[in-house]
């Protein structure tokens, strides 16, 4: 026989007997990183072609070892979970027997490095949050919640105050050195001051879902199920609307040269005393509607994914520069970020986080149970983090091997917003949950130097490029 088992995708046979008939390999799945604080998930799957059903044991390499699993048939997968309890390099392997009796020698080993916490802190609140943090001038986190509410933390998780609008709020807050700005579904725009007390209110004609961006100027930009863009002062006045096609669930960017982007549906570029400059509309027979907020690449390239399945890349003078569909065509409604090498990475309904090379195909990088509609966050080592709708929290090298993950949430959501992941300078990652907590992660590096780095551009939210 011979039974085969891997680690990771790593493929590895041990020859028993020739009169034994082989199982085939597949694979164990486990992370790169974890702690002493919380259970890591192994599972594994091995297929017999003579339908003999299979038991498993892990050498988990600290002195200790699994009991044999139940017998399970040929081709099923087999899922264990073991929490460490001191720190270190592990070597894990496994090994399979049939319910004949005969059992195969153990695998390579797969080195898991064990860090005292991953998670540095975590403060909970009693709603939850659909939307990035923002970091202020002093390294206090701001975040949003359902129940209205802004609120503000030290660097230690520790509260510091909290301000509450009228109603739901699920747009991120921005932050400039003015304050701290927030849209609710009210209608209405806050801003705050930095000792959480309200310096004025703007009113819109609608529910606002569309994060707040900040001019070079302190001029505040916001879309509204109106399908208005507002332009509104750095005191509160309205400065100037625009009527677009649709309601505007996504959120304004602004390039260096102070244009200002929106997506619905069509991508609408404004001057900063809100001229038209131009409007890039899908192809008809696409249908698409654009629900996320786009990025803005080095040469001013504008990247937006659509309802229809497609990565849009429009110049900055509105011309069409290519269309790149996902693989089924599921629809893309988070937003997007640029890494190294000026590579795309978003996620889509179907549960995939993909990637698009400058010059190549959309490619899957890792599969979730459940839809993206988080927009991801890459450091500098090129690293990404995001969220997905099955309730964790992922982290996944460039290569798409999964370094850990972490479950945030442990039910459900109807909305189609998802917290996405900010990382601060220290590589400290912040990431809230639908769930009522804020969670704040040693990450492995600081935010990548590339065009669009976090969906919001910075750690302030801005969705502002400044030289």
């Amino acid at each position: 026989m011979r039974i085969s088992v891997s680690l990771i995708s790593l493929m590895i046979s041990f020859l028993l007997g020739e009169n034994l008939a082989p199982l085939t390999p597949d694979s164990i799945i486990t992370q790169l990183f974890g702690d002493t604080t919380a259970p890591i998930e192994f599972t594994v799957q091995t297929t017999d072609p003579d339908n003999d059903k299979v038991s498993y044991q892990f050498d988990w390499g600290d002195e200790n070892l699994s009991g044999w699993s139940d017998f399970i048939p040929s081709g099923y997968v087999h899922m264990e979970k073991y929490q460490y309890k001191s720190v270190g390099v592990f070597s894990v392997r496994v090994r399979v027997k049939d319910d004949k009796g005969n059992v195969s020698e153990w695998s390579n080993p797969w080195l898991l490095t064990i860090v005292p916490n991953l998670l540095k802190w975590q403060y909970s609140q009693k709603s939850g949050t659909y939307s990035a943090v923002a970091i202020g001038p002093k390294k206090e986190i701001y975040l949003t919640c359902e129940d209205g509410s802004l609120i503000a933390l030290n660097p230690d998780g520790s509260l510091k105050w909290k301000f509450s609008a009228l109603f739901a709020v699920y747009s991120s807050p921005a932050v400039d050195k003015n304050g701290i700005y927030i849209t609710s579904t009210d209608g209405r725009l806050y801003a705050v001051d930095f000792s959480g007390q309200e310096r004025w209110q703007f009113k819109a004609g609608n529910s606002i879902y569309s994060s707040p961006a900040i001019g070079k100027d302190g001029s505040v930009y916001f879309g509204c199920d109106d399908g208005k863009i507002y332009a509104v002062s750095s005191s509160g006045k309205l400065l100037w609307t625009y009527q677009t096609g649709d309601e505007i669930a996504g959120s304004p960017v602004i390039d260096a040269d102070g244009t200002i982007y929106v997506a619905s549906d069509a991508i609408y570029a404004f001057s900063p005393k809100g001229k038209l400059k131009w409007t890039f509309k899908p192809p008809e027979e696409n249908e698409a509607y654009f629900f996320g907020s786009p990025a803005i690449g080095f040469d001013g390239t504008i990247y937006v994914g659509g309802t229809d399945g497609a990565l849009y890349a429009v110049t900055k003078t509105g011309r069409l520069k290519w269309i790149a569909p996902t693989p089924d065509e599921d629809a893309i409604r988070g937003p997007v970020a640029i890494g190294a090498n000026s590579v795309i990475y978003f996620g889509a309904e179907d549960g995939f986080l993909y990637q698009k090379d400058v010059y190549g195909e959309v490619t899957p990088v890792f599969e979730t149970d459940y839809y993206l509609f988080s927009g991801p966050a890459i450091d500098s080592l090129g690293n990404i983090y995001f969220v997905s709708d099955d309730g964790y929290f992922y982290v996944i090298n460039p290569k798409g091997k999964l370094l850990f993950k972490w479950m945030i949430a442990d039910d459900s959501k109807e909305i189609m917003y998802s917290p996405s992941p900010v990382i601060d300078n220290d590589g400290t990652v912040y990431i809230g949950s639908w769930q009522g907590q804020l969670y704040a992660f040693n990450g492995f590096a600081p935010p990548a130097k590339s065009a669009w780095p976090v969906v919001r551009y910075n750690q302030q939210n801005t969705g502002c490029k400044i030289q």
